[in-house]
């Protein structure tokens, strides 16, 4: 094999991962799955047949490639279809997932809820609802413990401070636009993200009194705030020094 066949075939294969990477997290989701199948099996199908006539290979084999990513495409929708089953917007409570949050300073007390917001622990012993975090004049989502789980309450803002969507005992209302939705991929977990899959909002009930809550949170014209795993951005400025919060919020 010449170097300028193997620098080709390289790139090609590059692409084709580099597809899937991207089009891996639409499948699970019923409304994205047809669109991200036909795009994986499109540019496939091209890589396949450019690589292959330009070797000069049999017009057979180049349709028999070509047919072959269509099938599995096929096969890839159905298994999908039959066997992934995202659970319905309803205001059933959260439940624990059998997770524990990482190792920090911060001792936990009995019974107490503790939110992860960036390295952030915040801390409520008091029960009753609690909303961890304010940013701009604007509080962010609010937690109850119940007997049955964990129940959300939140409002989400744009640019100019209007309510672009409400969740109210987990159940999300969208109230302006069409292009966010929620995902319930688990009992443990609710999201609400925007027509390309970016997070806007994300909790998960870990068990034992733990949440993890990442997202990206607007309130008028202060800056927008980022929340992910270990830091916490406003704006420019990225925070990512821990701090423990006891019985109350912080804010941003």
């Amino acid at each position: 094999m010449e170097r300028k066949d193997l620098v080709r075939g390289l790139v090609l294969a590059a692409v084709c991962l580099g597809v899937l990477a991207y089009d891996w997290r639409f499948l699970a989701w019923p409304m994205h799955r047809t669109m991200a199948l036909l795009v994986m099996a499109a540019v496939f199908s091209f890589c396949w047949f450019y690589e292959l006539t330009v070797r000069d290979a049999p017009m057979g084999r180049v349709l028999t490639g070509v047919l072959a990513i269509i099938g599995g495409a096929a096969v890839l929708w159905l298994g999908l279809t039959l066997f992934i089953h995202p659970l319905p917007n309803d205001a059933t409570p959260l439940i624990g997932a059998g997770e524990s949050l990482e190792p920090q300073s911060c001792q936990m007390p009995p019974g107490a809820l503790v939110v992860a917001a960036g390295a952030d622990r915040i801390i409520s012993r008091r029960g009753g609802v609690f909303s961890p975090l304010r940013f701009g004049g604007c509080s962010g989502p609010s937690f109850t413990v119940t007997p049955q789980g964990l129940v959300i309450d939140d409002f989400g803002y744009d640019g100019d401070g209007s309510v672009i969507f409400r969740i109210r005992h987990n159940l999300f209302d969208l109230i302006q636009g069409d292009y966010l939705h929620v995902h319930r991929p688990d009992r443990s977990t609710l999201g609400v993200y925007d027509e390309w899959e970016n997070e806007i909002l994300y909790v998960r009930d870990l068990g034992q009194g733990a949440v993890r809550l990442r997202g990206r949170f607007l309130c008028g014209e202060y800056p927008a705030v980022t929340v992910d795993n270990d830091s916490v951005s406003v704006g420019p400025s990225r925070f990512r020094r821990p701090s423990c919060l006891l019985d109350r919020q912080r804010d941003y």
